[in-house]
């Protein structure tokens, strides 16, 4: 609001869209899948690398080609908040340009596109 010098009752998402930021949720989300991204590519810390693994269906299947990600099930809520269950979960929910993505650098320009389209 300070940077815009906005009234004080004016709402913050015009102002944050102006500006292009992401809401703090979608911060957290981009942050994770570039880990992710850096994990599936051997750029990320060896502890990191192995807590990512690939989709390996027992049958062939379409999504063999896909690039997913294999999501392990959990019973807690906490399970789900850790970091192969929701990196895992998250990736295999971006579109499919955004996953073959080459380097580091388009993947996260095409990321920050896609969260600032969905968020605003």
């Amino acid at each position: 609001m300070l940077i815009m010098r906005s009234p004080r009752g004016d709402s913050a998402t015009p102002l944050l869209s102006e500006l292009r930021w992401l809401p703090i949720v979608c911060r957290v989300d981009c942050k994770l899948l570039v880990f992710t991204y850096k994990a599936m590519h051997n750029d990320a810390p060896v502890y990191l690398c192995e807590l990512v693994s690939p989709y390996q269906p027992t049958r062939t299947l379409r999504a063999t080609n896909n690039n997913m990600l294999e999501v392990k099930r959990t019973r807690t809520k906490a399970g789900d908040c850790s970091f192969p269950i929701a990196a895992a979960s998250l990736w295999n929910n971006l579109p499919t340009v955004i996953k073959t993505c080459d380097n580091l650098t388009s993947f996260k320009c095409l990321l920050k596109t896609h969260f600032f389209r969905n968020a605003y």
